[in-house]
């Protein structure tokens, strides 16, 4: 599975899945993008890619196509690819009840560990791992606040296939020569 078919997955699972944990339309943005400009303004979660391990051996299969008398040979990777997610909430004193980063965070995690979502990206050919602690540290914002920038990680499994063909040899032209 490539990178870009791995994020929309996730993404579009998690948005799915945002009613049920009580965030319904929490923006999920696709951290360090060329086009992003500025923070959101409203309570927003990110994601990026931290990177792909690659488990275990190579697998090769080699299989014989009758129909278009071609060699279908196929090399299969398991891979652990590692996403990171964070959320930015601005923080109110004046409003107790509303969530923090933290919190945003914390149900995502519970999201992305779901039964609804692991079965719906087990049925994508992608296994969830493990999910990490959430870490909360603090940074201090452009107006001087300081600002909690909660993260997690989350480990997915998934395969990389690639598979090519080799044309049947049409002749053969045999010669012997003396030495």
């Amino acid at each position: 599975m490539l990178d870009n078919q791995l994020i929309s997955l996730v993404i579009s699972t998690i948005i799915a899945q945002e009613a049920a944990a009580g965030i319904p339309g929490t923006p999920l943005a696709q951290a360090f993008q060329p086009t992003q400009q500025g923070v959101n303004t409203v309570p927003t979660v990110y994601l990026y890619k931290v990177g792909d391990k690659r488990y275990g051996f190579r697998g090769v299969t080699d299989i014989w196509n009758v129909q278009t008398s071609q060699m279908v040979h196929t090399e299969t990777q398991q891979y652990e690819t590692t996403l990171q997610f964070s959320a930015l909430a601005t923080q109110n004193p004046a409003t107790p009840s509303q969530y923090t980063a933290s919190d945003i965070l914390n149900l995502v995690a519970y999201i992305v560990q779901s039964s609804a979502t692991v079965a719906a990206l087990e049925a994508q050919g992608v296994g969830v791992e493990r999910v990490t602690d959430v870490r909360n540290p603090y940074f201090s914002d452009d107006r001087d606040r300081f600002e909690a920038s909660p993260n997690f990680d989350v480990v997915l499994t998934h395969k990389q296939i690639i598979t090519t063909t080799t044309p049947i040899l049409q002749t053969t032209e045999i010669q012997i020569a003396t030495v």
